[in-house]
């Protein structure tokens, strides 16, 4: 360290060059960073997505969903795998470890997908390549004129596939209108007049629509294609096919049956604010790439679209974008990083009384943040509220207030004598660059364990121990290089140490109550330790929870139905929700989203609605409310005038992440695992029984998977034998007529619209009218269904969900005033004590308490592991035990009161981000003792005696041991106090930082001398 010192001194020209370029390049670094507002938090995964229309989930169950998780049991990395079979829809996701390249785990599904063999109309396909929080873009589909059908075909086949083409962009997913269809209607009397069948018409719709090609052919030295064209392309085309010949006769479509441009069957609905039948667009992130440049060119896009591209009438209109969360959390990291920074300096500038001195240790900020950017670029790693708003500029600084004070010090003690400024400097610096390298690689290893966490927790705070970790070591080498330069420069006329009549003060109370400690070390000891297990019995009052929620600045309500209800019905309450939550002053947009989209991305049913609901800064809000849990509450008290349906309330991306680590719609829930669905069902009620009754657990909703009325159509097979017929022709039939079947496409330029057949909607919309339906006969008979099958009305499953293997039924729940752990512990003691399964059945509570448990563990785990590689390098630098040992027990005694004191006082439970911050917390602590013991071994190895240099030491290092905790825990300060967006999950962080620097420093001051004067001995060996 010393020859780095001296080396700077000597070529102080190249020092300020090479400070030059890294404000040049850190510059250049800070505009290449991508921004985003949080990490992803979720695991990779790949999404299986097959859609089978017409059959019933139990059916989905068998033939689709339990054929492809077989087949991909055993996939390399794989480390869950979940399952929903519903009507017509099957959704497989596997879930892989962290670090997995999302590309190798989608080849390993490809290459397994070739492999199976599933029913004819069944191909599985791979979703796109997205997170469940990748969801960046929202808009809408305007015009005053168009129908939702127009417009939903030109969200499928112009908008579509323009934003699909932007670079960056993983899919983009229509929502609501209505997917046109060109639509054959027949009359059943009219094809029992002529003798034909729904089979026979569908048959010559797709014989008599196609092109051919006839090869080529040569004349008059010219080349000719020879094409056949066959195509229909216009409703007449369609009316005028010829479907049979009678009598000689040709019989046209149009003499059986209508043919109409309609719409398929709708499974969702999508509503925005008055407006009952809309069109959405919902743009998905390609996981890997960046939020912000991906966003810019969404928007350049956009604005094609509206000017170029689109009709004159129709208009896209945005009405989410993560840019604006961006905005709104880059806007809190910079108010605070701003507020921290002038607390800084004037600590520095009161303690140093000299504003030279001052501006010196502030030149460390901004140069440790621009290295710790060109760091960040060169791994191509992205910026996040958390990462540079958790930066503490005042733990950056400690070691720059360390080595500044010094060289001040022994500057302004030459005050009045000849000065060979640069040896001073560098005597100075000798004295302090040893202690001050380890003191930040202590501060380094308290951050380091944070690499050992995984799952969400680790994704999260990694990009911010990144930042620290390149920050500190920029500190480093901008105190060992240019701050020494800097002294010399500014300080060669000498500095004169000004009378701090406020600091004297404090240093004479000091000194009495050092005396008073030094004369009872037993009694000081015993009354840290006393206070520290004072604040140990606040840990039962803390509480725990896994994560603090993300703050987004906007709600995510959900409204579950009664899972039978239809669409018609659902469709009639939705609007009557959307106008309730936007009477709400606060509130500045509502959309709605009702049952699922077409291509099956979200698989839910007619009974569950959610709704975005957009909000004002919260500067901008005047009513009642005043923070978003109470107009949450008032949300859900005037929303109680929907008797039968159950509201939760979460955010749009929170809720993408919490669905994709349940597998429910909820962030917490219990599961019963067994095969017997009604078994399940039991047991599911009997404890959704139980929770309602545990305190704190609110919103206590049972996944209902039975209760879903069919009609069901049991095929006589002896009656059908009678006749020559098979089960495939009654099926084929009961497909083709009721349910509609495709039967060819109708091409109009580049778009594609499905051709269905089925019977007219009063031939198949009751029991009597599908039994009428007319079977034809290999002997040419017409005879109704009924007289080959039993037709009746049963119940079935409306879903199926299953997890590894193995069914389930779930118990969604939320947790309210009381914190995560205690009332989950709670309510599985109740459960435990209530609930017997039969054999082969079992609980398991998941989502984030399975979170909370796991970080749980590692922390149990981590926090042993950072104080013991603390106390490695403490005994690396002082070459013996007893100095790192009161090291170490100095910082367990004092820095953790004031953490668990300002947890308890404001009611914040106990999470990752506050472990994290004890973390931190250690390491920072350290530093100050590092100081203090450094400069009494430097005396007593000057001949000092032990007893006066442990006072002298304690007393002339009062100044920069203060000064390293204030600005640290200044330096937090605006976000341990922080509200608004993006501060729930650094606050928990802060707090603990700030509130246990405070204590530190109060107690440390005492009890450091006297745990010195316990352990030291003449003859100890004396590192500094």
């Amino acid at each position: 360290m010393n020859r780095i010192v001296a080396s700077s001194l000597r070529q102080r020209f190249l020092v300020i060059l090479m400070t030059l370029v890294l404000i040049g390049a850190g510059t250049h670094s800070l505009e290449r960073l991508p921004v985003d507002a949080y990490p992803d938090l979720s695991p990779p995964a790949v999404e299986i997505i097959t859609q089978w229309p017409g059959h019933a989930a139990e059916e989905v169950e068998r033939l689709i969903t339990v054929p492809i998780e077989v087949e991909m049991n055993g996939v390399p990395r794989t480390t869950k795998q979940r399952s929903i079979s519903l009507y017509g829809l099957s959704d497989v996701i596997l879930t892989f470890k962290d670090g997995t390249d999302n590309y190798f785990a989608r080849q390993r599904v490809f290459n397994r997908l070739s492999d199976l063999s599933l029913p004819s109309g069944a191909t599985p396909s791979v979703s796109p390549l997205s997170s469940p929080s990748g969801l960046i873009y929202r808009y809408m589909l305007q015009s005053s004129d168009r129908s939702p059908m127009e417009l939903k075909t030109l969200e499928d086949w112009t908008v579509e596939p323009a934003y699909k083409s932007v670079p960056g962009v993983a899919d983009d997913s229509g929502f609501g209108g209505g997917t046109m269809q060109y639509q054959v209607l027949l009359d059943p009397a009219k094809l029992a007049g002529v003798g034909l069948s729904v089979l026979q018409v569908e048959s010559s719709l797709a014989a008599n629509n196609g092109n051919a090609g006839g090869g080529f052919y040569s004349q008059g030295g010219q080349f000719y294609y020879v094409r056949g064209l066959g195509r229909m392309k216009t409703l007449d085309d369609i009316r005028n096919v010829v479907v049979a010949v009678h009598n000689g006769t040709p019989v046209l479509l149009k003499n059986v049956g209508r043919v109409v441009i309609g719409i398929a069957p709708r499974l969702g609905e999508f509503g925005y604010q008055k407006q009952n039948d809309c069109v959405e667009g919902v743009i998905m992130l390609r996981t890997g790439d960046k939020t912000q440049d991906v966003l810019k060119r969404v928007e350049a896009k956009t604005t094609e679209l509206n000017h170029q591209i689109l009709p004159k009438d129709v208009k896209i209109l945005p009405f989410y974008d993560r840019s604006d969360l961006i905005a709104m959390t880059t806007q809190v990291v910079k108010q605070n990083l701003l507020r921290g920074m002038l607390l800084v300096v004037v600590v520095l500038v009161f303690f140093l009384y000299d504003f030279r001195a001052g501006l010196i240790v502030a030149t460390a900020i901004p140069l440790s943040l621009l290295f710790a950017f060109i760091c960040l670029d060169v791994q191509k790693a992205s910026a996040n509220l958390l990462s540079i708003g958790a930066v503490d500029f005042g733990i950056l600084v400690d070691g720059a207030v360390v080595m500044v004070e010094n060289i001040y010090r022994r500057i302004a003690a030459r005050k009045g004598t000849p000065l060979n400024v640069l040896e001073i400097v560098r005597a100075a610096a000798a004295e302090v660059d040893r202690p001050l390298f380890y003191a930040v690689a202590v501060i380094v290893a308290g951050f380091l364990p944070i690499y050992v966490l995984a799952g969400p927790s680790g994704t999260l705070f990694k990009p911010m121990a990144d930042t620290m970790v390149f920050a500190l070591v920029g500190s480093l080498l901008v105190t060992l290089t240019l701050l020494p330069v800097l002294c010399a420069w500014f300080m060669r006329r000498g500095v004169r140490e000004r009378r701090n009549a406020a600091f004297e003060t404090i240093k004479a109370v000091y000194t009495k109550g050092l005396d008073f400690c030094l004369a009872r070390p037993w009694t000081t000891t015993m009354a840290s330790v006393l206070l520290l297990a004072g604040s140990l019995l606040l840990v039962p009052r803390i509480g725990a929870e896994f994560m603090p929620h993300l703050d987004e600045g906007a709600l995510w309500v959900r409204a579950t139905m009664p899972y039978t209800i239809s669409f018609d019905e659902s469709a009639k309450i939705t609007p009557q929700i959307r106008t309730v939550l936007s009477s709400f002053p606060e509130v500045t947009t509502v959309a709605s989203e009702l049952g699922r989209p077409d291509d099956g991305t979200d698989p839910t049913g007619f009974f569950n609605v959610e709704f975005y609901v957009g909000l004002k800064p919260y500067s901008q809000w005047t009513g009642p409310c005043h923070t978003k849990a109470k107009l949450i509450e008032a949300i859900n008290q005037k929303l109680q005038q929907f008797p039968g349906i159950i509201f939760n309330y979460t955010q749009p991306a929170e809720d993408a992440v919490d669905e994709a680590e349940s597998g429910l719609k909820s962030a917490l829930a219990v599961k019963v695992f067994g095969s017997n669905l009604a078994t399940l069902e039991e047991k599911g009620k009997a404890i959704k029984k139980i929770l309602e009754h545990v305190r704190g657990i609110k919103d206590v909703t049972l996944v209902k998977e039975l209760g879903q009325p069919s009609l069901t159509i049991e095929i006589d097979r002896a009656k059908i034998a009678r006749y020559g017929l098979n089960v495939a022709d009654i099926n084929a039939l009961i497909t083709t007529a009721v349910g509609g079947d495709v039967a060819t496409q109708v091409v109009q330029d580049e778009k594609q619209f499905d051709l269905v057949v089925r019977l007219e909607r009063e031939y198949r919309d009751n029991p009597s009218e599908i039994g009428n339906i007319l079977v034809p006969t290999p002997g040419g008979q017409q005879i109704p269904l009924k007289e080959f099958a039993d037709i009746k009305v049963a119940d079935g499953a409306a879903f199926i969900y299953r997890q590894d293997n193995s069914r389930y039924i779930g118990v969604q729940f939320s947790v309210e005033g009381r914190d995560l752990a205690s009332a989950v512990q709670d309510a599985i003691q109740q459960v435990k004590e209530k609930i017997s399964l039969p054999q082969g059945y079992r609980v398991d509570w998941g989502g984030e308490y399975k979170e909370y448990t796991a970080s749980r563990r590692q922390m149990q785990v981590i926090l042993p592991l950072t104080l013991c590689l603390i106390f490695l390098l403490l005994f690396a630098l002082y070459s013996n035990i007893k100095f790192p040992l009161i090291t170490v027990l100095g910082v367990l005694l004092s820095a953790p009161v004031g953490g668990l004191m300002a947890l308890w006082l404001t009611g914040t439970p106990f999470s990752v981000s506050s472990g994290i911050g004890f973390l931190a917390l250690f390491g920072v602590s350290v530093q100050t003792a590092v100081v203090y013991i450094s400069y009494v071994n430097e005396l007593r190895r000057n001949g000092a005696g032990l007893a006066g240099a442990i006072r002298e030491g304690a007393i002339l290092r009062l100044r920069p041991i203060m000064m390293t905790a204030l600005v640290a825990a200044l330096g937090l300060l605006p976000s341990a106090l922080a509200t608004g967006v993006g501060t729930d999950t650094q606050r928990p962080f802060a707090l603990v930082i700030v509130s246990g620097l405070f204590t530190r420093l109060l107690i440390s001051i005492f009890l450091m001398p006297v745990l010195y004067t316990l352990v030291a001995r003449p003859g100890d060996r004396l590192e500094v």
